[in-house]
């Protein structure tokens, strides 16, 4: 072998050395690249399911303040029927107005008022009302109220033994009466007045 095709082999050699150096560093600028593109593409694909995920939120956050306004405006629906309801039976109460005692009364309002203020006459007087009106039942609901509040006045016995008799209940009546007479004394003779 003679020098010149030494050096010619030594060329390729080199040649053959650089471009496998060439290729190599090209590989591994390939491998690189490939590698910052996957984690690229996981960094993205996190941020948008991150994303996602704050938009998912900001939405249940927006519903759930929607469900709470849903609710308030219902609660406050709720309250103005009640109220309109309230002020229609008032209304309705207030035209079927009774005179007691010189004045003008609504059942409604003396219910309410006894309700907030529970006291033997407004009861004796709402018994009596609801007796002369015919409603025995409700007179009787409202003798015995009085009655809880006062044992010993002989009013709301009385009325609660009329309102016994008018539905035809006179034994019931006579035991009212009776126990009546035995703990608290005579009752006068009213009742026959009727």
């Amino acid at each position: 072998m003679n020098l010149q095709e030494r050096v010619r082999e030594l060329e390729s050699a080199y040649k053959k050395y650089l471009l496998k150096k060439i290729f190599k560093i090209l590989f591994y600028f390939l491998f690189a690249a490939l590698l910052i593109g996957v984690i690229f593409l996981i960094v993205q694909n996190h941020y948008k399911q991150k994303s996602i995920s704050s938009e998912a939120l900001n939405y249940k956050k927006k519903l759930e303040q929607n469900i709470i306004k849903a609710k308030i405006l219902q609660e406050k629906n709720k309250i103005i029927r009640e109220k309109l309801i309230q002020e229609n039976n008032i209304t309705k109460a207030s035209n079927s107005k009774i005179q007691i005692d010189s004045k003008v009364f609504n059942i409604a309002i003396l219910k309410n008022s006894f309700y907030k203020n529970p006291n033997y006459e407004r009861a004796l007087i709402l018994a009596r009302e609801y007796y002369q009106i015919k409603d025995y039942k409700k007179s009787i609901f409202w003798a015995l109220k009085a009655n809880d509040i006062d044992k010993k006045a002989e009013d709301s016995w009385l009325i609660f033994a009329k309102a016994q008799i008018a539905l035809g209940y006179q034994d019931e009546a006579k035991r009212a009466l009776d126990a009546y007479l035995d703990s608290y004394g005579l009752i006068e003779k009213e009742l026959e007045n009727d």
